[in-house]
């Protein structure tokens, strides 16, 4: 597969720094463009590059809908669940024989 040129314009202060940073982590411009490029191919999309103020509607019940999915360790068989902190504390004494 051939090689296509990329170009891009910015000032030469902003393409020095990020230069700078980039070959600290052993990069260079290319293969920073590169991975960026990789990356939208691979989300199948560019919104990561967008600034979104706040996460929308979908992306809050979507996020609400993860954290009631997960299944904590202690509460595997819902023991915990509906008592405060000070009866779970209580309850974990008392099963090692401390109360």
């Amino acid at each position: 597969m051939a090689d296509a040129m990329v170009t891009g314009r910015m000032s030469q202060e902003k393409k020095d720094a990020a230069c700078a940073i980039l070959a600290e982590s052993g990069l260079n411009a290319s293969q920073a463009i590169n991975r960026l490029f990789d990356r939208i191919i691979a989300e199948g999309s560019a919104d990561f590059l967008t600034e979104r103020k706040s996460p929308t509607g979908a992306e809050w019940r979507q996020a609400a809908a993860f954290v009631d999915s997960l299944v904590l360790p202690w509460s595997v068989d819902g023991r915990f669940e509906r008592m405060t902190d000070g009866q779970i504390r209580s309850e974990r004494l008392a099963s090692r024989g401390l109360m």
